[in-house]
């Protein structure tokens, strides 16, 4: 059943004028009751519930299949949901305030309540966080999310001491945490190949350790990626070609001749330092009009069933080594490949990659992965990410958020 609930900024209340018992978040705040109470106003939904699920008070670890009761205090009002992402040394929070707003915006057109946290904002019951209001960022004061969705955007932050503060809490109260972290591309590679059906889609990959093991593979595919293990949006990649009067070195912003083996390799060990890489054997994509493409696939969640929310094609740069657009690369309609795609195999590899993950890294509620197809219409998979970025297109990014905001509900116990 909709209502309405206020948040009075002075006392950092949230009150009602409902006559009922109400609580918010997963440890069960109470709402205080008055009669015409000031301050914002959100529209919410209520769930009257048994029971409330919780895990034990002094317990930090919990299995994903555990569920805790706790007495029922009242009727739950929410959905609540924490958008976590780090500071970055800002005085607020640091992540892409555009696709906050807009899932604040439509979880509340739904009545839900969405704020943005750090780890620095969470405190014993409590958490410090922002929502946007009246044109700006507004510090407020939550109870603990039903739900924590993962949107830290740096993979230092990620490991920093705080996560492991945010990461406890939310095994204590057993709060849905999507997604776990970053996916680092030799680990999800290790893991993806166990499953034979997804090996058989996967480029061969090696971690890179030696000059003579590049040397190895060039000379049997002739050209490889060199991609570090962590990073995304096609930073650090570079390909290597081999050719019979030397070898060309290439990234998205230049291409470098050079003579000799030697000097390739103490440019990939300055280029990289200590820093992990992998090597990979390079596709021939299926091109369209002369020009490398692939497609960004999203893959969401709802009510334990992986479905496809969208697939965008990403054409390469003239002078571009990778498809991302801030790389170069531009947006090809769907329509004008779809043809190349076998849809029944990407629906089926989609599921079983999501079920793989899931077995490696737990919870999750999205993905999308990075799939091309060869010039005998093989189908390679590149990447997966756990993080998506914001799709360019409208109608991807429309399906996108409201199988999110479901995913939400059905989590926390709402009706959607």
């Amino acid at each position: 059943m909709p209502m309405n609930i206020f948040y009075d900024d002075k006392r950092k209340k949230w009150k009602s004028d409902c006559q009922e018992k109400l609580v918010i978040g997963k440890n069960q705040l109470p709402i205080i009751n008055q009669k015409n109470p000031s301050g914002k106003s959100f529209y919410v939904k209520k769930t009257s519930g048994d029971s409330s699920e919780i895990s034990p008070g002094d317990r930090s670890e919990i299995s994903l299949g555990d569920r805790f009761y706790v007495k029922k205090v009242g009727d739950k009002v929410g959905p609540l949901i924490g958008i976590l992402t780090s500071k970055e040394n800002r005085r607020d929070f640091y992540g892409n305030r555009t696709t906050f707003k807009r899932i604040q915006h439509y979880l509340q057109s739904y009545g839900g309540i969405s704020f943005v946290m750090t780890p620095e904002g969470v405190h014993h019951n409590v958490v410090d966080g922002y929502l946007f209001d009246d044109g700006k960022w507004k510090e407020m004061q939550f109870p603990l999310p039903d739900i924590i969705y993962n949107r830290v955007a740096s993979y230092k932050a990620e490991r920093g001491k705080g996560m492991a503060t945010v990461r406890a809490l939310a095994r204590k109260y057993a709060i849905p945490f999507y997604n776990p972290h970053f996916f680092e591309k030799w680990e999800t590679y290790t893991h993806l190949r166990t499953n034979l059906k997804i090996a058989e889609h996967l480029p061969k990959t090696d971690v890179l350790t030696s000059k003579n093991q590049l040397n190895k593979w060039l000379q049997q595919y002739g050209a490889v990626f060199i991609k570090p293990t962590l990073s995304n949006r096609g930073d650090g990649i570079v390909v290597i070609t081999a050719f019979d009067a030397g070898y060309e070195l290439a990234t998205n912003s230049k291409k470098q001749q050079y003579a000799c083996l030697d000097e390739v390799w103490a440019e990939i060990k300055q280029r990289f330092k200590k820093r992990k890489v992998i090597i990979q054997e390079k596709i021939m994509l299926s091109q369209f009009e002369g020009r490398p493409f692939d497609f960004r696939i999203l893959v969401q969640r709802l009510k334990d069933v992986w479905r496809i929310s969208g697939i965008g094609v990403r054409c390469a740069g003239e002078n571009s080594v990778t498809t991302h657009v801030p790389k170069g690369g531009s947006i090809l309609p769907l329509e004008n490949v779809l043809d190349q795609l076998n849809m029944d195999t990407v629906n089926d590899l989609a599921t079983m990659i999501a079920y793989q993950l899931e077995r490696t890294y737990g919870y999750l509620c999205e993905f999308s992965i990075d799939l091309g197809v060869d010039q005998k219409n093989g189908i390679w998979l590149f990447e997966v990410n756990s993080k998506p970025m914001k799709f360019d297109e409208p109608h991807i990014q429309e399906k996108a958020l409201h199988g999110l905001v479901q995913c939400f509900y059905e989590d926390a116990g709402f009706e959607f």
